[in-house]
């Protein structure tokens, strides 16, 4: 071991026996609200979501949000029915009819629509509900409502399929997602709205290409475990990121080789004021302490909190392996939370029960 990586060890043990007592994680799971989902990307862009399951036909609702000051709410629907090239889709919220959309319509105005990046809808047959004004009177109809009703056209001329969608912890998910993206309070905010100007949500910027890494950074990112063996078109989907950090100074989260059946490896890199670079090793566990490890697997950044979370799958499940979450702390990732599990027996995941290998519980005397 290199004096180098030892001081490191030391110094990100020491950090995170102070950073674990101070602060408030988030789970390790992400936070449900009566049937809506909450969540983030790698670079800020939120959703709150509901899957509702009316016998053989699902819809995914979803309202995202990008985190650029001006970014306003999208809808995006998306269900396994295969809908005909006429007809409508009609949206009700208790009974009471919100908007009835041609099919034909609503297909030629998706290009009109940006996702953010690295949005990346449920597969089957997706629509962008129209933005802007619509979008705000639907929203403004779900949060007062109890039910939303989805009447989706049938291609054989058969009455229309329609689908209930409860709405109660729909607002609480909405607030969630102000709260996230530090609108709470803005003109911006989406449950309510106050006086104080709009502005960006936290964020980092999206990688889509190796060919937009500097050129300090590239060279240790090719020169490290054949991390530029990659097919670009796969790293294009891998939610890369450039974190923006003070002084010009940046954190780059990027693949590092050929994602496996379960797991995709990361590294992260940082290019100082300077432009010089250096790869940033991350603390784990073992049996007789901490070491230092170079992979970070399914690599996740927590833009609000300056988190980076890793998660390890034993198993194409994901009910066993090992879950890290680190924080940055302006000079290095430092360790908060360690869990695992060891057993691979085909259970549901619930990384909530796993077993804490970090922090340490105090052992009897």
């Amino acid at each position: 071991m290199t004096l180098r990586l030892l001081t490191f060890l030391i110094t990100a043990a020491t950090a995170l026996m102070t950073a674990t007592g101070s602060t408030a994680q988030p789970g390790r799971v992400a936070p449900s609200f009566e049937g809506w989902t909450v969540d983030c990307g790698n670079t800020g862009a939120c959703f709150a979501s509901s899957f509702t399951r009316s016998q053989s036909v699902w819809v995914d609702l979803r309202i995202v949000r990008d985190w650029q000051a001006e970014a306003q709410p999208l809808i995006r629907l998306t269900t396994n029915t295969e809908l005909p090239q006429e007809g409508t889709l009609r949206f009700d919220v208790d009974g009471a009819a919100i908007e009835e959309l041609p099919i034909e319509q609503l297909r030629e105005m998706q290009s009109a629509i940006t996702p953010p990046a690295g949005f990346r809808p449920l597969g089957g047959e997706g629509f962008w509900y129209p933005a802007g004004p619509a979008s705000v009177t639907l929203l403004e109809a779900m949060q007062k409502g109890k039910i939303l009703t989805i009447h989706l056209a049938a291609g054989d001329g058969t009455d229309p399929t329609s689908v209930p969608v409860p709405l109660q912890g729909l607002k609480a998910s909405l607030l969630w997602l102000d709260n996230r993206q530090d609108r709470t309070g803005t003109l911006a905010a989406i449950v309510a709205p106050g006086t104080d100007p709009a502005k960006d949500a936290p964020h980092a910027l999206p990688i889509l290409s190796a060919d937009q890494l500097p050129p300090e950074v590239a060279a240790i990112w090719s020169a490290n475990r054949l991390c530029s063996a990659i097919d670009p078109t796969i790293f294009a989907s891998l939610n890369a990121v450039r974190v923006p950090l003070a002084e010009n100074a940046s954190l780059y989260i990027v693949p590092c080789g050929a994602p496996t059946p379960y797991n995709s490896p990361y590294v992260a890199i940082l290019s100082g004021k300077d432009g010089a670079a250096r790869q940033i090793h991350v603390s784990r566990m073992s049996d007789k302490g901490p070491i230092a490890s170079d992979l970070i697997y399914n690599a996740r950044w927590i833009p609000a909190d300056q988190q980076l979370v890793s998660y390890f799958k034993g198993s194409g499940v994901g009910e066993c392996g090992l879950w890290n979450r680190w924080v940055w702390n302006g000079t290095g990732l430092v360790l908060l939370e360690e869990a695992t599990r060891k057993t691979c027996d085909g259970t549901e995941p619930d990384l909530s029960n796993w077993s804490s290998t970090w922090p340490l519980k105090n052992k009897p005397e």
